[in-house]
């Protein structure tokens, strides 16, 4: 059984720059790959650490208007990938 067919919440592919805030104060713009009610899928040139805790900002279109999320997250996995790394965030 691979990863998708246990996931509990309905991923959806979300094409979007991310702002991101590492605890170190650093901000970095990366891309998301996916979206669900629990959490994101993103891709990053350089790697996280799995547990670290970071601060995802982007804009969510609900009902036609335009709105600025910013949510916490923890690193839940990361996988190397082709020029950068995958990893997934659980939002907190």
């Amino acid at each position: 059984m691979n990863n998708r067919n246990k996931r509990k919440h309905r991923r959806t592919q979300f094409d979007r720059e991310i702002v991101l805030d590492s605890v170190d104060g650093k901000k970095s713009l990366i891309k998301a790959n996916d979206i669900s009610t629990s959490g994101m899928g993103l891709y990053a040139d350089l790697p996280r650490m799995e547990g670290e805790l970071l601060r995802l900002t982007f804009d969510l279109i609900q009902n036609g208007i335009k709105r600025e999320v910013n949510i916490a997250g923890e690193v839940k996995h990361v996988q190397l990938a082709e020029h950068g790394y995958n990893f997934g965030v659980r939002f907190i």
